[in-house]
């Protein structure tokens, strides 16, 4: 019996449920904008295995039936969401209206991530009528506010021992699930999938307050979003840091304990280890570990370009775009399909691009990243 897998209405907005009938009923297997696929006397092992070996881009697969011999060649594309950091790459004012409207209409884009404060904290509406309503895995994060903060007060984080400083870092917190609810209501859906917390401060962090912070924040009303651990680079005494937070290993024990999941940087780990090894590292131990929720491409350096310092956390585009990037397209392929393999639920891209590049420009090094993605 012929079994048809066929495009869902939902495929528009980057992920879709197809049906599979079956000799032994109906089943749904999540994928994404997959063409129609014709499988004869495909069973559902087979269909589970197509669908969900997600990492790798595309397969050549023999099936023998009897002494029948059905070739089949069709590009698989990933189930995961794919979300940008727009506000790495924003162009001036007067281009962020069409910057936003360009963004909207690609098919492989589910989502941006917020930066906070920025225009949630001051034009929340504006924003809101921005994002395009297909847009279902976008994310916050706390980095910026988290940094403003922290140079005004090197106290400052959910880590912090001192109950002041981890008492501000709370109340940080709990503005942004403020703005995470205000914003869904305004839309009348859920607006955000993800919060990205972290693990401040510098030099400082303590593990077992950061436990105490994460404890207090589950019990928050977030709006429909969850939140998330982003790694940063890790306090090492023999190196400067650029955030120097707490390690991997403590925020992987301290999610798994409270069920909570990281998010892996990959510029912000490669900028703690010198390293293109080290993200991938980090991504086998958070999947390993059960606690990887997504990983974003961000790139760094070893040397001064013209986004920075040497290991500036600095969001350098991929290697194609800027030669010092560590950050190759053959990086991104292993970093993504292991990421995948860790059962990462969403990969993205958040880099800086020239001050002037024209907007299509900055749309193609984003899309350079996603297609070494798949």
């Amino acid at each position: 019996k012929s079994v048809i897998m066929q495009r869902s209405p939902q495929a528009a907005a980057g992920g879709a449920y197809l049906g599979a009938e079956t000799k032994q009923g109906a089943s749904k297997i999540a994928t994404a904008c997959l063409p129609t696929i014709h499988l004869k006397c495909a069973t559902p092992p087979l269909l589970l295995f197509l669908c969900l070996s997600t990492n790798i881009s595309s397969c050549q697969t023999n099936f023998i039936v009897g002494s029948k011999v059905a070739s089949l060649r069709k590009e698989i594309t990933m189930s995961q969401k794919f979300i940008v950091g727009a506000y790495a790459s924003m162009p001036d004012t007067n281009k962020q209206d069409e910057y936003y409207r360009l963004l909207g209409q690609l098919d492989w884009v589910n989502g941006i991530e917020i930066p906070y404060p920025g225009d949630l904290a001051d034009n929340a509406t504006w924003l809101a009528e921005r994002l395009c309503p297909q847009w279902d895995s976008n994310t916050i994060t706390a980095i910026p506010g988290t940094m403003q903060n922290l140079g005004k007060n090197p106290l400052f984080g959910l880590a912090c021992a001192d109950e002041e400083g981890r008492g501000l870092a709370i109340a940080q917190a709990k503005q942004i699930s403020e703005v995470a609810r205000e914003l869904s209501d305004y839309l009348g859906h859920v607006a955000v999938s993800k919060v990205q917390v972290h693990s401040a401060p510098t030099r400082l962090a303590d593990a077992s307050a950061f436990r105490t912070s994460l404890e207090e924040l589950k019990e928050l009303d977030w709006g429909g979003a969850t939140i998330v651990v982003e790694h940063c680079d890790r306090f090492i005494k023999e190196q400067p840091p650029e955030k120097g937070f707490l390690s991997l290993k403590e925020e992987i024990e301290i999610c798994r304990t409270l069920g909570l999941k990281i998010h892996i940087n990959w510029g912000r780990s490669a900028v703690e280890g010198r390293s293109a090894a080290t993200p991938y590292e980090h991504i086998l131990e958070a999947g390993r570990s059960g606690v990887l929720a997504g990983v974003f491409f961000s790139g760094a350096g070893s040397q001064e370009c013209a986004y920075g310092y040497a290991w500036i956390d600095g969001h350098l585009p991929s290697q194609p775009d800027e030669p010092s990037s560590l950050m190759s397209e053959e990086e991104i392929s292993r970093c993504s399909k292991a990421a995948i393999r860790g059962g990462a639920k969403y990969l993205g891209a958040k880099i800086c691009v020239p001050k002037d590049a024209p907007l299509e420009q900055r749309i193609r090094m984003l899309k350079t990243i996603y297609n070494a993605t798949r």
